[in-house]
This record gives structure tokens, sequence and C-alpha cells, in this order.
């Protein structure tokens, strides 16, 4: 067990392997956390790390019996879903070493999201691994892998655009909204119609903390839930009254089906008229169009409908697309800084046996020479000739530890060929240990 190489890995489902309602049923409640860390323990697992998003639920390990220990994991996740293994295996992925680490850097830096670039999934792993820790559960590899990873998806996040530009219309209309009205608060909106899209629209701006909020719709039903869904006080009016509360408000959202326009050039011109030339903003999300384009001629109007809107989202993917490529190279060399660490692990115990070896040697000469045949040299020369020894031992062993670690570094995920590196340096450390500690 002691002379075995510990190896990382990753079991689980996520997004694009499993749908929501078999993914669901491997998710522990927080409640129960406790009692799921107590079995990874229980089973003899080094380290566990248990995750469970919307879109994923994954287990990471650090162990030297890495194959037994994900059949254990696998043995557990049936347990937790009442499921036999054959029922989910088509689902669940296993990555291993250099694959898990990259795994879970990808993750972390919301690359692997369903919404590209998203910042939620930084704070979810955070508490996760938080959570582990608590635990006692997450050791130095676990622990070491994950700030790699919070570190290379602040580097992501601060260093490329993948998650400044907004995807979703919704949000891309509200921010426009916003940043067109400084003083947001201060601001009304009106929305025509009952689209899931408007209400969205509406739920943003309660974030944005507007001013006021009015609906119209044909149905007082639809106005009141729509109210009640954006959880705050809104204006409900009559069609016939829109007009007066298009004078007042600064921004219109339409979302009507109606074969032809329902706000023309000619209205808003004497609405503008009216407003002595304050902005009023128009979000057309309707298809067919509610607002006639020829509005935008009316000194004052700004309008975007979908095919605007759609046309920013479109671009601004094909900017977090671009900034794909440059994350992609952040977290390659961020594996390769973990997997470094890594490898060295194996190697750390050979060059501090050596280094302790040659130091017992330098030592102990040192002092049967001081002895002997120093004994006329002073302190401050004793020590000259001291730090000479200590700098040549130092230079000596220096090509041969670093070859040792190269050689290590070039063994990466090949199992086969870091068990025979093993084996080689358990014989180098060999070599230079005296009879008296073999």
């Amino acid at each position: 067990m002691g002379n075995k190489i510990a190896d990382i890995a990753v079991i689980g489902f996520n997004h694009k392997t499993a749908p929501v309602e078999k993914r669901e049923c491997f998710s522990v409640q927080n409640g129960l956390l406790a009692d799921l860390y107590c079995r990874f323990r229980e089973q003899g697992i080094d380290e566990a790390v248990y995750v469970a998003t919307c879109n994923r639920v994954e287990t990471y390990i650090a162990s030297r019996t890495i194959k037994k220990d994900i059949e254990k994991v696998a043995a557990i996740y049936e347990s937790i879903s009442g499921m036999p293994y054959d029922d989910f295996s088509d689902h669940l992925y296993m990555k291993t070493s250099r694959d898990a680490a990259q795994h879970l850097l990808t993750v972390v830096s919301s690359l692997d999201s369903m919404v590209l670039g998203e910042n939620e999934i930084v704070g979810q792993m955070k508490e996760a691994f938080t959570c582990a820790v608590n635990n006692k559960s997450a050791g130095p590899m676990l622990n070491k892998l994950f700030h790699q990873a919070f570190r290379t998806a602040k580097q992501v996040k601060t260093e490329t655009d993948i998650s400044r530009n907004p995807l979703s219309v919704a949000y891309i209309a509200a921010d426009l909204a916003r940043k067109l009205f400084a003083d947001f608060q201060s601001r009304s909106a009106l929305l025509i119609g009952a689209g899931e899209m408007g209400e969205l629209i509406l739920k943003y701006f309660t974030r944005y903390e507007i001013g006021r909020v009015i609906i119209s719709n044909r149905s007082l039903c639809n106005s009141e839930r729509i109210a009640e869904g954006i959880n705050r006080r809104a204006e409900i009016i009559a069609l016939e009254d829109i007009p007066g509360a298009a004078v007042d408000v600064d921004i219109v959202i339409t979302s009507v089906t109606a074969p032809h326009y329902m706000v023309t050039a000619e209205q808003v011109g004497s609405i503008m008229e009216i407003r002595q030339g304050r902005p009023l903003f128009f979000i057309d999300i309707a298809v067919p169009r509610n607002v006639d384009p020829g509005v935008t001629s009316v000194p004052g109007v700004h309008l975007y409908n979908i095919d605007s809107l759609q046309e920013i989202a479109d671009d601004n993917l094909k900017s977090r697309i671009k900034a794909v490529e440059l994350a992609r190279e952040f977290i390659e060399a961020n594996v390769d800084e973990f997997i470094e660490w890594f490898q060295g692990l194996a190697v750390a115990p050979a060059i501090v046996s050596i280094q302790s070896t040659f130091e017992d040697i330098r030592s102990r000469e040192l002092a049967r020479f001081r002895r002997k045949k120093m004994k006329h040299l002073s302190e401050k020369d004793f020590a000259l000739i001291e730090e000479l020894t200590r700098q040549i031992m130092t230079k000596s062993l220096h090509n041969p530890i670093m070859n040792l670690k190269r050689h290590h570094r070039s063994a990466r995920d090949d199992h086969a060929k870091k068990e025979h590196l093993h084996l080689q340096t358990k014989f180098i450390e060999k070599l230079f240990k005296s009879n008296e500690d073999a």
C-alpha cells in the first residue's frame, strides 16, 4: 500500500451524459452530506469531494488504490439511487490522472456548462469543496487540485471575454435598457402582452430595481399572473389606456400576437411631441413584429426587435467561442503545473532520502576533519569550509535530481511507465543508502 503511486479520478454524470430525471437520483441533500462523507471514509477512500449542481453530479477522489475506489464510488451511487449499476453505467463517465484534472479545471472555468461562461459554477464548486474540507475528506492532493482549478477560473474570467457578453436575448434587452438610462431606478416600463420573454425581461428589470412597472394584456388574469411572477407590485391597465401610458413610461416591451403593427411611426411621433423629446425605448420581441421599424426615424426613439437582439446574442457567442481557445490554453498550462507537482510527489521521498544521505556523509566527514586536522581553524574559517562543502554537495546532486524529476514528468499518464520508473527510483534510492539504513 505504502509503495503504490497515488492517483486522482472523477466519477459522475452531467447534462451531456444523463437527463435531469436520471441525474437527480444521485443528488444528496445537504443535510445528508456528512453521512455520505462518513461512507467514503468507511470504504477506505483517502480523499473525496462530492459535487451536485443542476447540471452535474460528480465525485472527485484521490487514492492509492484508484481502480478499486472507483468501483466503491459506483457502488455508493447504486445505494444513493436505488438503481443497479447496469441501469446507469451508460450515463457514467470515469476519468483519471491528467484527464480528471483537466475535467475539473474545464468545469470550474465554465467551459463545460450549458451556458458557456456562466458564473454560478465557481461558487457551487467552492461550496462543494468547503463541505468536503469541513468533513475532513479533502486531503493534500484534492486541496492542491481544487485550488489550482479556482485560480484557473479566475484567470479565465479576468483575462478572456468568456463571461463578459450575455447570450440571453432577454438579458441583452434588459442590459441595453439599463445602459440607455443611467438613473434606471427612477425609470418606468410598460409590458404589452403576456409572452414568456417579456415576463423574463421584467424580472431582469426588477433585479435592476426599476422604479415603476405597468402591465397591459387582453386577459386580466394573465396580467395578474405576470405581476405575481416578477414578485413586485405592478399597475395593470386596459389595452385602450396604452397610448396614455406610453407618454409617461421610458421603456415599452411588446409581445402580442397580431397580424399588423400595433405601434406605428405616426403614433410614436405624436407621443414624442407630448414627451418633448424625452427618450423612449421599444423592445419588440413579438413575431410578427408589433412595432413599425419606421419609429426609429422619430428623434429620441430607440428600437430593438427580436432579430436585432438575436444578432447581438450571436455576435456575443462568436466572441465567447474565440475566448474559449484562449481559456483552453490557460487550462492546459494549469493542468501541466498541477501534473508536474503531482508527478513530483512520487519522486519526492527518493530526493529527500538522497539529499539526507549526502548531508549525513558531509556533516560526519566535516566533523571528523574538524576534530583531527582542522583544530587550528577559527570558527569563521571553518564556517567558510562548511559552506563550500554544502555548495559542492548541492551542485553535485543538482543534475541527477533534475533528471529524476524530468523522467517522472515524462511518464505523464502512462501507468506502466510510471510503475517502472517508480521501481527505478527505489533502486536509485537504495544505491545511496548505507548498510545501517538498508
